[in-house]
């Protein structure tokens, strides 16, 4: 056994005693290299945001012809109502569905939807003119 270990570190030893670091020729260890990075602008720089602040309670004009309709007004008493004060109703689902359940007329909700909006429809110019 003693003589195994002899050739086994014989040759060890001087193998690490007899060369120098690594040799010129080898290829250097890869090292990473970053992305070149963009430099921030200071914070001067960067816009105010706007402050949003808290909501304003929103007014809603429909919650006016629920409340009209349930106190026993006529689906013909609101859809004048509607059409004569050229109020934009921006209703949502929920909204629609309320109208509907306290017995309010299609005519009318669609009265409400059309309300308070410009003619998207653009009127036609003669082509003589």
């Amino acid at each position: 056994m003693g003589l195994w270990v002899g050739l086994v570190i014989g040759p060890l030893s001087s193998g690490c005693a007899s060369q120098p670091g690594p040799s010129a020729s080898a290829p250097a260890a890869a090292t990473p290299t970053r992305a070149p990075t963009v430099p921030r602008p200071p914070a001067s720089l960067v816009p105010d945001q706007p402050y949003t602040g808290t909501p304003r309670p929103a007014d809603r004009p429909y919650l006016r012809i629920l409340r009209l309709r349930e106190e026993g007004q006529s689906n013909e008493t609101l859809l004048e109502k509607v059409r004569g004060e050229s109020v934009l109703f921006s209703l949502s689902t929920s909204e629609i569905q309320k109208l509907r359940a306290a017995g309010v007329s299609e005519n009318v909700i669609e009265a409400m939807l059309a309300s308070g909006r410009q003619s998207r429809t653009p009127t036609p110019t003669p082509r003589g003119s």
